[in-house]
């Protein structure tokens, strides 16, 4: 667990004359979540004086043009379509690079291309459950075995979700190495939850999995008994949202639910200011945390549409739309009466939301990351 003083600690985080150089190493910057990750790494190393580079040994993306405006990070990146899959250009300059005290890939593939680079130390980032049992790299985890057989060692994983697919899939021990999803958040002491609302907000993709929301539209027509001035609003879209509408006209509690069209980013905080709860999972639960709203989990792909609980309930450096087996679960409906209980449990509930949210706060996670990687250099 992460303590008070990491959270609270000021951002003076700077090379300390152990790790200096640092290599990132992906495929290519298309738009997707793990190469926004490789953009934010990228700009929070350089602003704390890393010596940082990233290899793209298969194409650029439109997010290259993101990597190319930071002061001071060196990008080689392969030239045109024309090439090889792999850059041989690319390649070579992995092979005759100087050493990196660090090498951080993001991939299969892309742990196998950073053997070619003199590294004191590699890791290698897993963000998605399944990673290493597609059928697509099966050649790829038999090659690693070759060239190392205690390549698993190296592995970092966003959660303890991802960790276990991984030793299943791998059919050995892992480490318990974990890098969360960093998310930027407001100041500390942002305070956007309101016991008072009856406001209750979710934000994410209308799909046939998010089966949540039509227990919440349920749910209202209870909760506008207990008070009227319940509302839920709805902000997303996706391809359940013909359905999803239906739901909501049928409903007897039709005039208190609202969909709305998905937030840009940077409306986030007006969309959750003055809410009662959120109810959701994923970034935006913890953004919606971190302003001090307390946080209902939604499970995907659940027929009961049950919860695991507040965010807070669940296991380190989960967010809530987990595999995770065989969980306490509970209705939505019970988590939201339970904060009309009292201001005293309301207010206990938010800070303990927030406490969680901040352990996925961008400058704390990457302080983690830092330490992970320099124990391992000495």
């Amino acid at each position: 667990m992460i303590s008070d003083e990491a959270i609270n600690q000021p951002n003076t985080y700077k090379a300390n004359g152990r790790l200096q150089k640092i290599a990132l190493i992906h495929k290519h910057m298309k738009a997707g979540g793990v190469e926004a990750l490789i953009v934010r790494m990228a700009r929070w190393l350089s602003d704390n004086g890393y010596q940082v580079s990233v290899y793209l040994y298969s194409g650029g993306g439109p997010l290259l043009k993101h990597l190319q405006q930071i002061d001071g990070l060196k990008v080689i990146v392969r030239e045109n379509g024309k090439e090889p899959p792999l850059a041989l250009s690319v390649f070579n300059q992995l092979v005759r690079s100087e050493k990196y005290d660090l090498a951080y890939s993001f991939s299969p593939s892309s742990l196998l291309l950073s053997y070619a680079l003199p590294a004191h130390v590699r890791l290698s980032g897993v963000y998605q459950p399944e990673l290493y049992k597609l059928e697509r790299n099966k050649k790829i985890i038999r090659a690693l075995k070759t060239i190392d057989k205690d390549f698993h060692q190296k592995l970092v994983f966003m959660n303890p979700t991802v960790r276990r697919y991984t030793a299943r899939a791998l059919e050995t021990e892992v480490p318990e190495q974990f890098m969360p999803p960093p998310i930027e958040q407001a100041a500390p002491e942002s305070d956007y939850g309101s016991s008072h609302s009856r406001r209750i907000v979710s934000v994410g993709a209308i799909q046939a999995f998010t089966t949540h929301y039509a227990q919440v539209i349920e749910l209202m027509e209870e909760l506008i008994q207990i008070d009227p001035a319940f509302t839920y609003h709805i902000y997303g879209s996706g391809s359940d949202e013909s359905r999803l509408r239906k739901s909501i006209r049928e409903s007897e509690a039709k005039d208190h639910i609202f969909l709305h069209s998905k937030p840009h980013a940077d409306r986030l905080e007006e969309v959750l200011r003055d809410s009662f709860c959120f109810i959701g999972s994923g970034a935006v639960m913890i953004q919606a945390c971190s302003l001090g709203i307390p946080g209902i989990t939604s499970r995907a792909n659940d027929a009961e549409a049950l919860s695991e609980g507040f965010f807070y309930q669940l296991p380190p450096y989960e967010v809530g739309e987990s595999y995770w087996e065989a969980p306490d679960t509970y209705e939505i409906g019970e988590l939201v009466k339970n904060l009309l209980v009292s201001e005293n449990v309301y207010r206990k509930t938010a800070e303990r939301c927030k406490f969680k949210a901040r352990q996925f706060e961008f400058d704390v996670v990457m302080r983690d990351f830092i330490n992970l990687a320099n124990d391992k250099l000495q």
